[in-house]
Formats: C-alpha cells, sequence, structure tokens
C-alpha cells in the first residue's frame, strides 16, 4: 500500500474513532468516569491491536528477507558449483587439445 493510502486510511480511522466516542459519549447509560475509563479500555486495546498487526508485518517481512537471502545464497552456490564445473571440462579440453597438437605433430614428422 503507498503512503496515501496508508494515510487515509489511518485518517479514516482516527475520524471513526472520534465519532465512536462523541456517540458513545452522548449516549451512554453509564457515568462519565465510567465512560471515559471504557473509552480509554477501548482505545488502549486498539493501540495494542495495531501494534500486534503492525509487528506481524514486521517478522513476516524478516521472514520474506531471510528466504530471500536464502534463495541468494544458493544461487551463489549454485554459480560457483557451474564455475568449478566449466573450469574442470575447460582442463579437460585444454589437455585433449594439446595431446591432440602432439598426435598431429607426430603424425606429420613420420
Amino acid at each position: 500500500m503507498n503512503r496515501n493510502g496508508w494515510s487515509a486510511m489511518i485518517t479514516g480511522i482516527t475520524i471513526g474513532l472520534g465519532v465512536g466516542a462523541a456517540l458513545g459519549i452522548l449516549f451512554a447509560p453509564q457515568s462519565g468516569e465510567d465512560t471515559r475509563d471504557y473509552i480509554m479500555g477501548a482505545a488502549k486495546d486498539r493501540i495494542n491491536d495495531a501494534k500486534d498487526r503492525f509487528s506481524d508485518v514486521g517478522d513476516r517481512v524478516r521472514d520474506v528477507r531471510d528466504q530471500f537471502s536464502n534463495v541468494v545464497e544458493s544461487g551463489k552456490d549454485f554459480a560457483r558449483q557451474a564455475q568449478k564445473s566449466v573450469d574442470h571440462v575447460k582442463g579437460h579440453l585444454e589437455d585433449l587439445a594439446d595431446a591432440g597438437q602432439r598426435a598431429y605433430r607426430e603424425a606429420t614428422r613420420s
């Protein structure tokens, strides 16, 4: 979600909380102190819920980062192994080319 989307969502949540609190105060059958305690408790609950959700998002981001790092490391290992194989085959080809040149020279001398 881009910044404008987050900003709009947070603004909407804040307005909703404000309107809900105002309506709750107007129509509350409880005393003012009880209502304030209720509102504070509800607000704290919402804040804790938001913190938990952001914490979960942070955990998921860290998990994805770790998985990506593992994939990158696996790719690097594969590239190293491929380079070793190429170097090994290249050495064999050079040996075969040298043997072929020696055989050619010996055959042309006779």
